[in-house]
């Protein structure tokens, strides 16, 4: 058996579908509401980072291009 899903203009799914879960037993229908709600997080978008704002969070030592002492046979 094959269900079509329609949709109004809004993108809500028709009442067909929400009849289906009203039939459900209350469990049920609480896995259904936890099945959208992990749908919708993988839907929601992660706001995009602006432009130097890591700016004063990252720090270099003032020797980081020093030789490292560990590599002074190695250089020889």
């Amino acid at each position: 058996m094959s269900t079509t899903f329609a949709s109004n203009n809004s993108g809500l799914v028709l009442p067909f579908l929400w009849g289906k879960i009203d039939s459900l037993p209350v469990e049920m229908q609480k896995e259904v509401s936890l099945f959208a709600d992990f749908l919708l997080s993988k839907t929601s978008r992660r706001p995009v980072p602006q432009f130097g704002s890591l700016k004063g969070k990252i720090h270099l030592s003032a020797d980081f291009d020093a030789p490292l002492s560990d590599f002074e046979e190695y250089m020889k």
